[in-house]
This record gives structure tokens, sequence and C-alpha cells, in this order.
């Protein structure tokens, strides 16, 4: 990302008007991340919605954990070469608005009903990130339905939204899985999320973690 990126406007919600310069001023520039600041255009259809997590057979899946809400995915942490294939392919540009993954629960670690849920989308350039910075620790990662479009442009577009975190969080039985009552969010998400909607609709209270 360069680094007078005008970061203001995007928390005011001036994000898709901001980035459009943005992408058309950094096409020659090999180091700008076009992922993270082109969300010019109209989204990718919504994920179907019999797509479920680790029912296609994924190599970053590891195995499946048997819970009170039955089998959940535990996902690996550390990439493997499809994986670094597929971000190399991504980051030029092909196939980016179908990279994603199935929106829903997931395991990483050993985790119990003590531990933490961490949220973010599901465009898997992010969940990798996501699930390799999270090596070593045991929680929950819940999915959403982002369209397969990264946290920052899909909070400004409005899929990593209020709605889709409490339908999520709904729809997935996380409140008969973990004791506690918290969700942990990436702060590029905020324009997308109200905490206090959230809990109102599904009683859990939105702590908003690393970017």
């Amino acid at each position: 990302m360069k680094p007078d990126f005008p970061i203001d406007k995007f928390l005011s919600g001036e994000c898709c008007a901001t980035s459009k310069s943005l992408c058309e001023s950094s096409t020659g520039d090999s180091t700008a991340d076009a992922d993270e600041v082109c969300c010019g255009g109209p989204p990718p259809p919504k994920t179907d919605p019999y797509e479920k997590p680790g029912y296609k057979v994924q190599r970053f899946v590891a195995e499946f954990i048997d819970t009170t809400i039955g089998s959940v995915p535990r996902v690996r942490s550390r990439w493997g070469l499809s994986d670094r294939f597929g971000t190399i392919l991504t980051r030029l540009g092909v196939g980016r608005h179908d990279y994603r993954i199935a929106p829903g629960l997931y395991a990483v670690g050993d985790p119990n009903e003590a531990s933490p849920v961490v949220v973010t989308a599901n465009f898997k350039l992010t969940f990798d990130t996501v699930r390799r910075d999270l090596e070593g620790r045991d929680l929950w990662l819940l999915v959403l339905d982002t369209h397969g479009i990264n946290v920052w442009c899909a909070a400004g577009k409005g899929t990593f939204s209020t709605q889709e975190v409490i339908s999520r969080v709904n729809s997935s039985g996380l409140g008969n899985l973990v004791r506690h009552r918290k969700l942990i969010l990436p702060q590029l998400s905020a324009t997308g999320v109200s905490g206090r909607e959230v809990k109102k609709g599904c009683y859990f209270e939105v702590v908003w973690g690393p970017i």
C-alpha cells in the first residue's frame, strides 16, 4: 500500500471513489497492492448458498473435528504450494474475482468453548493471510460471505456488513459452541459493521482487533 494513502477519506466512506484514482496511478508500480486498493466495479455474484465449509475437498483443510454443533473443518496454518501459486496468480489479476472459499466456521489449532472467535472475509488471499498469521494459536475462524472481496473493500461495498455478521453467527450455531460472547473483527471492517447492532442481533460483542 502506498504510504500516502488517504486513510481519513476511507474511514469517511470514500473508499471506492478514492481507490479508483489510486489504481490508475499505480498501474506501473509493482509494489502497489491492487487487491487492497482497487474496489471499483460491481461485486462478483454471491457465493453459492449450498456450498459449505470443507464440503469441497480443499488442501488447506487438514481434517474435521467433532463439536457440539457438528463437524468443523480444521485448517492448516502453513501455506502449501497450491496456496502460494494461487496467491501469485491472484496478484497478477488472474481469476481474482473467483478466488474465494466457502463462508462458515473453521477451526485453527485445537480450539474449545473458551477459545476466541476471529471474523474475516471469504476472499481466499485474505483467509490465507489470517490463518498463516494465527499459527500456533487455538481459535475459531468465522468466515463471512463477502462475495470474494477483501475486508477493506467489502466493508465499503456493504458485503462485510452488520447483517452478514449477525446472519453468519446465527446460522453457524456459534452461540452453542462457545461460552463467551465476543467476536474479534478487523479494524478495516469498521465502516461496514455496527457493533451495537451486532450485539442486538446475535448477542455477541464486537471487539476490534488488528487491521
